[in-house]
């Protein structure tokens, strides 16, 4: 468990309205580098070796955090689209990751 993890605790769950993992989905995240919680996301993505997440900066690039602002009302990072369904909190983003590297190496 990551220090970050101890200092503020929990664990995230698959949200039942997720897209299932077990199927190859298209994955977008939004984020910035210095947001603790997207580091969280981008370790987890690192670890579990996830290749195939296509990454935009709301910092970097003003353009991505205009569409994300348009297509969820928010520019809250991190935010994981799953085939266009976005997905905000960063134990969810992590515990769904988790699930979804297990379904890709079962199937």
């Amino acid at each position: 468990m990551s220090l970050f993890d101890r200092m503020f605790g929990g664990q995230g769950t698959v949200r039942t309205n997720a897209p299932s993992p077990a199927e190859r989905h298209a994955l977008v995240l939004y984020k910035y580098d210095s947001c603790p919680f997207c580091r969280r996301v981008l370790a987890a993505i690192d670890r579990l070796g996830i290749e195939d997440v296509e990454m935009r900066d709301t910092m970097m690039d003003p353009s991505a955090r205009r569409e994300l602002r348009d297509a969820t009302g928010r520019t809250t990072v991190p935010c994981l689209f799953i085939d266009g369904q976005p997905m905000f909190e960063s134990l969810d983003i992590v515990a769904w990751l988790q699930a979804y590297k297990e379904g890709a190496l079962a199937g």
